[in-house]
């Protein structure tokens, strides 16, 4: 096996990538496993605040392969070759230290992420970008509501951990079985709901009922969800259009996609034109929720 090339970052300010090779992996439940990356690179690794801080891994095309260090082209650091460019896929940050960055992998039946992770081992390495996140809730809110498939329980579970004192919350999250429920950071403030054996790719998702059935509380309000893309989509309509949320008051991520390796192959006609959208409604100063509202509009309009 070869080892995961070293980043030169004594000569880089800023990396716009990183080499972590895996320290250890653990089993969390039956549909859940932890992945604890390490390697020097990560010495360097600026982190987030936010608890959905979230990451794109890049995969080797195997899981003993290693990729080659990203290129910087117009002041962007990436794989630029269509033609080689790795799989990669957006994961939560769990934990974080000077020196590791710990990230929980749900186990799909396919995908390429899924695959890595039944058979990944110590030593094997990926490739990190910068991270980036969701998750901003105003300090004048009074209650949030924060609502998950099993991708989301990551970032869940550290909200709870740094939550405002005070914050009254309520959270919802749907797993694929009852051994993947959790220990969460609550108290008389918070409130947790779990829906068992329902979506996470395996039947539909009743967490877009969920939001709209719930009571909200009197006064200011933040929902922050994260799930499957289509799910993703009737929860931004309903929090917009039927609780007059503003993007302020909400933060409403598609974290993954039903039939993932078809839908990008479709979504690959539209990359550039969608990518280039999101990065100009940043440009012009808006934020990521409504960066992502433009970019999930676009794909919508051409049947993504």
């Amino acid at each position: 096996m070869s080892t995961a090339f070293e980043i030169d970052a004594d000569s880089i300010v800023e990396p716009g990538f990183y080499a972590a090779t895996v320290q250890s992996v653990s089993r969390l439940s039956p549909n859940l496993v932890r992945v604890v990356f390490g390697g020097s690179s990560l010495r360097y690794y600026a982190g987030l605040d936010a608890p959905d801080e979230c990451v794109t891994i890049h995969f080797p095309s195997s899981v003993e392969a290693t990729l080659p260090p990203m290129t910087l082209v117009g002041g962007t650091w990436g794989y630029h070759d269509v033609a080689t460019r790795p799989e990669c896929r957006n994961y939560t940050v769990r934990t974080r230290d000077d020196s590791t960055v710990t990230v929980d992998f749900v186990l799909h039946e396919t995908g390429v992420a899924s695959s890595w992770a039944r058979s990944v081992q110590p030593g094997h390495s990926v490739v990190l970008s910068r991270p980036r996140s969701w998750y901003c809730c105003p300090e004048n809110t009074d209650w949030q509501v924060l609502v998950a498939d099993q991708t989301g329980l990551p970032a869940v579970a550290r909200a709870l951990e740094t939550r405002r004192p005070g914050l009254r919350t309520h959270v919802i999250l749907e797993v694929l079985d009852g051994a993947d429920v959790q220990e969460l950071a609550v108290d008389s403030d918070v409130t947790v709901e779990w829906r068992i054996g329902t979506g996470n790719g395996l039947t539909p998702s009743v967490l877009p009922d969920a939001v709209a059935s719930f009571d909200r509380p009197d006064g200011v309000g933040y929902l922050w969800f994260a799930g499957e893309a289509r799910s993703s989509r009737l929860v931004r309509s309903h929090v917009r259009k039927q609780w007059g949320f503003t993007t302020r008051q909400c933060s409403v991520i598609g974290y993954w996609r039903e039939k993932a390796e078809e839908w990008l192959a479709s979504y690959r006609r539209y990359e550039a034109m969608a990518l280039a959208g999101y990065r100009r409604a940043l440009r012009e100063g808006k934020t990521e929720a409504q960066a992502q509202e433009e970019f999930e509009a676009l794909l919508e309009r051409v049947g993504l």
